[in-house]
């Protein structure tokens, strides 16, 4: 059959689409992707301002109660990036909400269920969801990528210059004077770890700030506060010694503002070795 001249052009031009949408298929493995209305599927619906509105509330409220611990951009620092997939205490919304309303014993995270009313926990829920969707906001990346297993020789041995595991324990093995290091990559930004291996006395947690007691005998002792009432003190040395005294017997008490831990890790530790430390540290999740 004989088809007249136009005709002939728009078949031959859909025999070329044709034949570039099988190689296309051919290419790539599927055919080009169709949008979202054809294939008959409903588009995300736009947020409401009532959304917006209750994000921005959340967002408020997380740069007034969290972001002191978790960062603005809730990449963590004394507390754990919030950013990750996999949270400390469990992934879900009551999860979080558990922890918000509860608190942590033993960390800086403090209750507020008693101040915060349960729409307003929503809100912070929200606003938290929203910083995990988020892209990533930290560059951040340690000089050189060091060595796990080197780094463990060097935390647990007692021979070596840093001597970390004289303070700090993992899994139970190791002292008690400096916080315990378990997961320690899963509660802290890295910033925040390789920051405080630097510069220690940068931010001390209240949980182990040092004091110094000077008795009335004239003795002067420096260590860990274990506990303190209003008619006693307990303290550890650095070396683990155990002290308690009756305030009755003192002359003075004093908090140090200054880190037990040493300034000049550094100093006292190549740049190699500091690093395979750190990369230690951060293996711990």
């Amino acid at each position: 059959m004989k088809y007249p001249r136009s005709h002939r052009w728009t078949l031959l031009a859909a025999g070329f689409i044709g034949c570039a949408l099988i190689a296309a298929q051919l290419f790539f493995g599927h055919a080009p992707a169709s949008s979202a209305k054809d294939q008959g599927e409903k588009p995300k619906a736009e947020p409401t301002k009532a959304d917006e509105a209750a994000l921005a509330e959340g967002q408020t409220m997380f740069r007034g109660l969290c972001s002191g611990c978790h960062g603005g951009a809730g990449r963590g620092g004394k507390g754990p990036d919030l950013t990750r997939k996999k949270l400390t205490h469990g992934n879900t919304d009551e999860d979080i909400i558990r922890v918000i309303k509860n608190g942590v014993p033993k960390t800086t995270m403090k209750k507020l269920g008693d101040v915060l009313k349960e729409e307003q926990i929503a809100k912070l829920v929200l606003f938290i969801r929203s910083l995990q969707a988020a892209p990533a906001g930290t560059t951040w990346k340690p000089y050189l990528a060091g060595d796990p297993k080197a780094g463990k020789h060097i935390f647990f041995d007692p021979k070596s210059k840093a001597q970390c595991a004289k303070c700090h324990a993992i899994d139970g093995e190791g002292g008690r004077v400096g916080p315990a290091l378990d997961r320690i990559a899963s509660r802290r930004a890295p910033e925040f770890i390789m920051e405080s291996i630097l510069q220690p006395s940068k931010d001390i947690d209240p949980q182990f700030e040092a004091l110094r007691v000077v008795t009335k005998k004239g003795l002067i002792i420096v260590g860990l506060r274990v506990n303190e009432t209003n008619f006693s003190v307990q303290l550890r040395e650095e070396n683990g010694r155990f002290h308690s005294f009756d305030k009755s017997e003192l002359d003075e008490i004093s908090v140090l503002k200054k880190s037990l831990m040493p300034e000049n890790i550094a100093e006292q530790l190549s740049v190699k070795e500091l690093h395979d430390v750190f990369a230690y540290l951060m293996s711990l999740e």
